[in-house]
């Protein structure tokens, strides 16, 4: 969900990409860890957007969400020939795009061959694609299966499904032999002639459908969702310079207020989760907002404040973690009443929520961003004290202050 704000496409495109990549691996015969692979690869193939998405604002000045969300259906000079003057060095970066996810999937401790597809997945059976120029079978089959079932869901979203069903197998021989590999063509053409593929494509769960088929292939367990918390956590940050490392030291002093609070050890580790995702539905903004030094427009503003919804939505769709999804959805609401999105006061925001703006408010005063410097000692706590009451749970920030940072 994340990714695809990132990219600037329809929510459930990325998982969309997973199933048909899975059904694909199924239908060709690949062992259980190739498909599970696929869905991974599926899922996490435009990850390395979060990265490469600064660099192309920075180099545009546009929304560089407006040329990711064109792709996979056109060559990353064709995605940017819309947005105004650019050089080849543009190009450049939007085909690093796939280089930044390899990296990004090495960092959540994946299988290399899951590193290889999504580093591959935009090059084409007749070596036009990038970033290698690789002919055929050069490629490995998961970076095929990837690449075609990416392209597909591209033609898919353009159209209503009846209408995407009808012509599916005539979109598919279009480009068989030039951007994709005709066995895996036909095999996806055969797929597309079911119902049942329909059905799962467009199901109201596909979340479900994805986790069931995952585990139906003895997916290992045990992931550690506080591990996973924190690389995506850092991803998010990496995009600025003035962002690194801001979601874990929100998590940082989070944890802290939190135990100086008496909260309970479970709260406590949720609280951290909540800290590390809090800001996540940023992706759904423009760098180019996000990095711009003067004041923001209304229409800006507004961007800015459905970042909340927009976490909240990626945080309770983790099963188990829908009240930690409220008190990210509440981190900028404020104890009289002024804050966002909707308006809550005092006791009305939970504790866990007003512990972390407070966090993110300190992280905020002590980092430089681009309309001003970072301040620090005195100066630093002066600034936060100024909110008590009216921005901050004045308690809890008193508590900050003579606890925390004693």
């Amino acid at each position: 969900m994340a990714i695809d704000l990132a990219e600037g496409r329809a929510q459930g495109h990325a998982q969309r990409v997973a199933y048909i990549s899975m059904a694909i691996a199924d239908v060709m015969g690949l062992d259980r860890d190739a498909q599970l692979s696929a869905a991974y690869a599926g899922l996490l193939h435009d990850v390395g957007v979060i990265a490469a998405g600064s660099e192309i604002s920075g180099a545009t000045g546009r929304d560089e969400r407006l040329i990711f969300a064109a792709l996979p259906l056109l060559r990353p000079d064709e995605a940017l020939s819309g947005s105004g003057d650019f050089s080849g060095t543009f190009a450049e970066r939007v085909a690093e795009h796939v280089a930044h996810g390899a990296r990004a999937a090495r960092q959540f401790e994946l299988p290399n061959d899951v590193m290889r597809a999504i580093l591959t997945h935009h090059e084409q059976w007749d070596g036009g694609g990038y970033p290698e120029g690789l002919i055929g079978p050069e490629t490995p089959i998961l970076g095929r299966i990837v690449s075609i079932a990416d392209h597909a869901e591209a033609l898919i979203d353009q159209a209503s499904p009846l209408l995407a069903r009808r012509n599916f197998s005539y979109w598919m021989g279009n480009i068989s032999g030039f951007d994709a590999d005709p066995e895996i063509v036909t095999a996806l053409t055969t797929i597309g002639g079911t119902d049942s593929f329909w059905l799962g494509l467009f199901s109201a769960d596909l979340t479900s459908e994805i986790s069931t088929r995952c585990a139906g292939l003895r997916e290992p367990r045990g992931s550690n969702l506080l591990r996973i918390a924190e690389t995506f956590a850092k991803l998010v940050d990496s995009r600025f310079d003035f962002t690194e490392n801001v979601s874990e030291r929100v998590s940082y002093y989070a944890e802290l207020l939190g135990k100086a609070a008496c909260l309970a050890e479970v709260r406590i580790r949720q609280l951290r989760v909540a800290a590390l995702l809090h800001d996540v539905g940023q992706l759904s903004m423009s760098e180019r907002i996000l990095a711009k030094p003067g004041i923001l427009s209304v229409e800006e503003m507004n961007s800015l404040h459905m970042h909340t919804v927009h976490s909240h939505d990626i945080v309770a769709a983790i099963p188990g973690m829908e009240e930690v999804a409220e008190w990210v959805a509440n981190h900028h609401e404020r104890m009289d009443g002024r804050g966002y999105p909707e308006g809550k006061k005092g006791d009305e925001i939970p504790i866990e929520s007003r512990i972390l703006a407070i966090a993110d408010s300190y992280v905020a005063i002590t980092s430089d961003r681009p309309h001003r410097p970072k301040a620090e000692g005195k100066e630093a706590r002066e600034r936060l004290l100024s909110g008590a009451g009216a921005q901050l749970d004045a308690e809890l920030v008193d508590l900050f202050l003579t606890k925390v940072l004693a």
